[in-house]
């Protein structure tokens, strides 16, 4: 009896323990910093999922837009923007789960992905001194 108890509680220790890690996805903050070359050709965009639209923004050079939410635990999290600038404009997903290996992912609940938007591009990373260039202005 003492040993079935035993295998028994091991076991339930690790089904919880697996659940909890599967289940327990951290919490995502997405970036979107303003770094084009002036004020004088403004910025806007809009970005949404398809559950919630985050409205139309028109931020100025250095500004910060941010956004959070958790990430579904079966299906699939997606979020989009659509960049305009002067003659130019820009449309794709801003996060996917095969995006987030470009984020920062450590110890904290929060995993962190700046998108920072320049006359060059759109870079992606961790932080805005690391990105990886992902998508280009389309005239």
């Amino acid at each position: 009896m003492t040993k079935r108890f035993f295998v028994s509680l091991i076991i339930s220790l690790f089904v919880t323990n697996v659940c909890q890690g599967v289940l327990a996805k951290p919490s995502i903050e997405v970036h979107i910093v303003d770094y084009l070359p002036d004020n004088n050709v403004p910025l806007t965009f809009h970005c949404a999922s398809k559950d919630d639209d985050l409205g139309y923004h028109h931020p100025k050079v250095g500004d910060d837009f941010h956004f959070h939410f958790l990430p579904r635990v079966f299906g699939h999290t997606l979020f989009f923007c659509h960049f305009w600038w002067g003659n130019k404009q820009a449309k794709f997903d801003v996060y996917t789960s095969n995006l987030s290996y470009n984020c920062l992912w450590d110890e904290t609940p929060i995993t962190l992905c700046y998108w920072k938007v320049q006359g060059n591009g759109f870079f992606l990373g961790p932080s805005l001194t690391e990105g990886k260039k992902m998508h280009d202005w389309n005239e």
